[in-house]
């Protein structure tokens, strides 16, 4: 079988004019070289190198396999830096899952600067709300909000922010139906929810008062949905009371569309991170948006 290394071996020799500048130039001595290049001409059955200790020449056989290999050799090389590139400067496809409240009113206006700061990255992005898993699905990044990170394991969880769901309801429904006094008071009325609240079967949704207590309350909702953003229209238009994301409430809390009800109570405090496999051999260009987005994301929910 060809050993390619004697091949490679040859070309430096022949490429420097000789041993001796040939281990100048590689740093391999000239025993070696000369050892392997015996090694060639035996495995070849032909003198590749005139001996002569005044001067060095190729044989016409030499020349021909010499010419072959230097083009082997500048192909390696090629192969090489193409390779070296990509794994240094970004570039690419990236596969990035997000929740469609966040991709819309926070990933979105921060998306054309990283693409324009990385021209040669295209990001594809599956907004949706399912908890997609992301070895499987080959995605790069999911972004997530969740109470623990207890479900992600082999992956690493990169913190961006947090939020608090907040308990709401429009100005419209409680001038209608009342505001509830007592926690428990909840289950009489009309609420909003979603999937991530139901524990075997029932809709619930726990609380902990400034004093420490915990309590739960049970109730059926009138309209479920794992969507934030079709929650909360819900809850803008009357229909309910909804425990949603801050970030989705803030503004419309501010502009008196929304109100906080039972302030003492409070939910669970949500983590949004990004997650992602080990950085260890990561892409540039996921390295690139995990490193730009992190901060105008968390700017962005701290600031909703």
């Amino acid at each position: 079988m060809m050993d390619f290394n004697n091949l490679y071996y040859f070309y430096l020799v022949a490429e420097n004019g000789g041993y001796t500048a040939a281990q100048k130039a590689s740093g391999i001595t000239k025993s070696l070289l000369s050892r392997r290049i015996s090694d060639l001409e035996e495995q070849l059955n032909v003198r590749l190198i005139n001996r002569n200790t005044h001067s060095f020449s190729l044989t016409n056989t030499g020349q021909v396999l010499f010419e072959r290999a230097e083009a082997m050799v500048r192909e390696g090389i090629n192969a090489y830096e193409s390779v070296s590139a990509l794994t240094t400067e970004p570039m690419g496809v990236i596969r990035i899952s997000c929740p469609p409240v966040l991709a819309q009113y926070h990933l979105a206006p921060h998306l054309p600067g990283f693409m324009k700061k990385y021209p040669k990255v295209s990001v594809n992005i599956e907004a949706t709300d399912r908890q997609v898993h992301l070895i499987e699905e080959m995605f790069d990044v999911v972004l997530r909000a969740s109470s623990n990170f207890d479900d992600v394991q082999g992956l690493i969880a990169k913190p961006i922010s947090t939020t608090q769901p907040l308990l709401v309801a429009s100005p419209e429904f409680l001038n209608t139906y009342g505001c509830p006094e007592t926690l428990q008071d909840i289950k009489n009325f009309r609420t909003i929810s979603s999937v991530v609240d139901q524990y075997e079967g029932v809709q619930k949704w726990t609380f902990t008062h400034k004093n420490g207590d915990k309590s739960a309350v049970k109730h059926k909702p009138v309209l479920f949905c794992r969507n934030p953003r079709v929650q909360l229209e819900a809850v803008l238009n009357g229909l309910g009371i909804g425990l949603i994301p801050h970030f989705s409430v803030q503004k419309h809390i501010r502009d008196k569309k929304l109100v906080i009800i039972l302030e003492d109570w409070a939910t669970e405090t949500h983590y949004i991170h990004a997650l992602y496999q080990s950085r260890k051999h990561m892409n540039p260009a996921v390295r690139a948006f995990l490193d730009y987005m992190s901060e105008p994301l968390h700017t962005s929910l701290v600031n909703s």
